[in-house]
């Protein structure tokens, strides 16, 4: 199922990068370039998922023992995403780029009231996952006219993702968690560039993270929208 979301969003991608064939705009010149972008990302996560790992893995813990009678939480799925990147253009069509991409985290906030042993209490538990990692990916281009241009992009992010538990309450001391994991997670992408002062070119672009995280941390598919400049050696 993941691949297949995957081959579908990069058909897109590979569909643009076929227009290549057609006759172009301005032929560009081949080499190096850096550049950084920064915008925002939404990761398509469900609440129910936070709140079953709550009420079955830390409530009930013997660490815990909280028996819950009411509850009241909320998931933030949008964060800041942004990175860098370093590429290399072959010809007029086609160019490949690597970097490091941080998609921002995604916080589970809960407030809970109940008891632990039948004395009432009071609990606060947060959960934060964040994503991040280096990223390879090839670019399909099509020059619009001589500053303009629109690309196609797919490729895979090698993440790092961290997942942090804090949770505290009015009789015990506060508790805290951590772990990591790894994953390889693919991505296809939409954007366009406008060139000034020749070696200078200002990105837009929309990117589709498929399955970002790991499913110890949180796996969910993320949107991603960035403004970039890049600059050619």
């Amino acid at each position: 199922m993941r691949q297949q979301r995957f081959f579908a969003a990069a058909s897109a991608a590979v569909a643009l990068g076929a227009t290549a064939l057609l006759p172009t705009a301005q032929a560009a010149q081949p080499g190096f370039y850096i550049g950084g972008f920064y915008g925002q990302s939404d990761k398509d996560a469900d609440i129910q998922d936070y709140r079953a790992y709550a009420n079955t893995r830390i409530y009930p813990s013997p660490a815990v023992q909280l028996t819950v009678e009411s509850l009241t939480d909320s998931l933030d799925t949008k964060d800041a995403a942004f990175g860098f990147l370093g590429g290399y253009r072959f010809n007029t069509h086609f160019a490949v780029e690597g970097g490091y991409m941080d998609l921002g985290s995604v916080a589970y906030r809960a407030q809970a009231s109940g008891n632990i042993t039948g004395v009432p209490t009071d609990a606060m538990l947060n959960f934060d996952g964040q994503t991040a990692g280096l990223t390879v990916s090839a670019l399909g281009i099509w020059p619009l006219s001589y500053r303009w241009e629109v690309y196609g992009r797919a490729g895979a992010l090698f993440s790092s993702n961290d997942f942090s538990i804090f949770y505290i309450d009015v009789e015990q001391i506060p508790k805290r968690d951590r772990f990591a994991d790894s994953d390889v997670d693919f991505f296809a992408g939409i954007g366009t560039t406008f060139n000034f002062f020749e070696i200078y070119d200002v990105r837009l672009e929309y990117q589709r993270i498929i399955d970002a995280g790991d499913k110890n941390t949180g796996e969910a598919d993320a949107n991603v929208i960035t403004l970039g400049i890049t600059v050619v050696f």
